[in-house]
């Protein structure tokens, strides 16, 4: 069961997500503990700890402010991302992988093999792919034993949601942008990956790790500029 601190972390965080705190927005702590029905202290230390996952900007005197995020800062997250991830991935190929993590990465390939079965792309279907995707890349960084690693995708990972609502992963222009076609790519680069990892491909599969990532980051930058917004 989450504490209450643990509570209104997550509620917060997810208004700032969903754009309800957007960028610039000062978040007073006696305003958020009436609002979320609290005391001040788990408000003070939930605006500590988004303050240290980058969602928000502590200025001496004035306290916390919702932070800005333009374009460029998510395309630089995605390459600090295909970085990262590509170094998880060469580790774990060098170190090798155990039964139980071939296993694990074997049934993963599987549900997504069930998932693209299906002729159909309905809700149930983006949804059980969004599920799987995020799992297999965590299950890599899980699977690289780096403690560091993981806090840093976690903040990498909500920069789309800051800088536009529409990049949520259940928003109709994100679902217009990953069309199941390009989602079965996607699918098909995990295979591969998990392919060079059992073989033990440490520089191979960083490059794919990487390039699988760069795909997704041009798809993401072309979509935005070709709203007419950018």
């Amino acid at each position: 069961m989450k504490t209450v601190t643990e509570q209104v972390i997550s509620e917060i965080r997810e208004r700032i997500l969903d754009g309800k705190y957007g960028p610039g927005a000062h978040l007073h702590e006696a305003t958020l503990a009436a609002d979320l029905g609290v005391s001040r202290t788990p408000i003070r230390d939930a605006l500590r700890v988004l303050g240290n996952e980058d969602l928000l900007v502590y200025y001496p005197n004035r306290g916390y402010i919702v932070r800005s995020v333009e374009l460029h800062d998510v395309l630089d997250a995605y390459d600090v991302r295909g970085t990262l991830e590509g170094l998880a991935c060469r580790v774990i190929a060098e170190r090798g992988l155990t039964e139980a993590q071939r296993e694990g990465f074997a049934e993963l390939i599987e549900r997504g093999d069930t998932i693209f079965a299906s002729p159909s792309w309905g809700q149930e279907e983006q949804s059980a792919w969004r599920a799987l995707n995020s799992e297999f890349h965590y299950a890599l960084l899980t699977a690289s034993n780096n403690r560091h690693l993981e806090p840093i995708m976690r903040q990498i990972r909500f920069f789309p949601r800051i800088f536009d609502s529409r990049l949520d992963p259940q928003s109709e222009f994100f679902q217009n942008v990953h069309t199941r076609e390009q989602r079965v790519r996607s699918h098909h680069d995990h295979m591969h990956i998990v392919e060079a990892l059992i073989r033990g491909e440490g520089a191979r599969v960083e490059a794919l790790m990487r390039e699988h990532v760069y795909a997704n980051r041009e798809l993401l930058r072309r979509a935005m500029e070709g709203s007419g917004t950018f």
